[in-house]
């Protein structure tokens, strides 16, 4: 049976934007799980394993007995944690751009019109457009959440089509940002469901996956009162590092809610331009 192909330019319903992203990636996972096998594991594994590398660092440095210690080592604890987000960022960057190269692709050519080696030549520059936006849009966010809570919620909403729009349309990165800003407007409120809904489906899977090692932390904690700093078996690791990695990847969900929202609101904007020019 063919597979019907996704129209992404076209006027949604919310949705309609949540089933068609499920069903984009479920006829299209064979592909894009390729695409990411190559290009972003590697760098999910080195993610993966620098976040156990800091959770051993971290519970090795900390020592609730010993007050002058622990302050001591609160300032290379935060450095740790400051270091970890940009990788992370770095490696989401590096998967947005693959997943973003393979929808552009999908979307000029059409489903089954092209090989996966012709989106080989646009993953360079569509990572460094990515990893630009995600530094920019991360700066945006942190400083509206040292300003107050709210003004970080609003940044991260009203630039969340941020690097979509720039890869796509490729205007410049201010162009992307006053488009974001322009068509989240529009529809803010729906645009911010779709980004809740995402990270409740990414936090909802994260904690599921870290119940056993939760579970195996306080088991060894409870028969380890004694020792400072509590030794953990290396499957315990192992799992750390693979709910890291899983955790990682499926941000590919909510990313996909994006891309259809960013060309739902494209879409409805046009069509109300159109109306107003007759």
């Amino acid at each position: 049976m063919t597979e019907k192909e996704i129209q992404f330019r076209k006027k949604r319903e919310i949705g309609d934007i949540f089933s068609d992203s499920f069903q984009f990636l479920k006829h299209e996972y064979k592909p894009v799980s390729k695409l990411v096998l190559i290009y972003v594991l590697p760098f999910l594994l080195l993610y993966g394993v620098v976040q156990v590398y800091l959770q051993k660092n971290i519970i090795s440095k900390i020592d609730f007995t010993d007050t002058e210690a622990l302050l001591a080592n609160f300032g290379p604890v935060y450095l740790n944690v400051f270091l970890f987000a940009l990788f992370g960022l770095f490696v989401q960057s590096l998967l947005i751009a693959t997943y973003y190269s393979y929808i552009e692709v999908y979307v000029k050519k059409g489903k089954d019109n092209f090989d996966l080696s012709e989106i080989t030549p646009h993953l360079f520059s569509n990572g460094l457009l990515a990893i630009g936006a995600s530094l920019v849009i991360f700066i945006v966010v942190m400083f509206g959440l040292i300003l107050c809570i709210f003004p970080g919620i609003y940044f991260a909403n009203t630039f969340s089509i941020v690097i979509i729009i720039f890869i796509f349309e490729k205007k410049g990165l201010g162009n992307a940002l006053i488009r974001s800003a322009f068509l989240v407007k529009s529809d803010w409120w729906n645009t911010f469901l779709i980004n809740i809904i995402g990270i409740v489906i990414i936090w909802t899977a994260g904690f599921l996956m870290s119940i056993p090692s939760m579970l195996t932390g306080l088991t060894v904690g409870v028969f380890n009162q004694n020792q400072t700093p509590v030794e953990y078996p290396d499957w315990y690791w192992v799992m750390i590092g693979a709910s890291t990695v899983i955790s990682s990847v499926l941000w590919i969900i909510p990313y996909t809610f994006l891309a259809f929202q960013y060309f739902n609101l494209d879409e409805r904007t046009k069509m109300v331009q159109t109306t107003e020019n007759r």
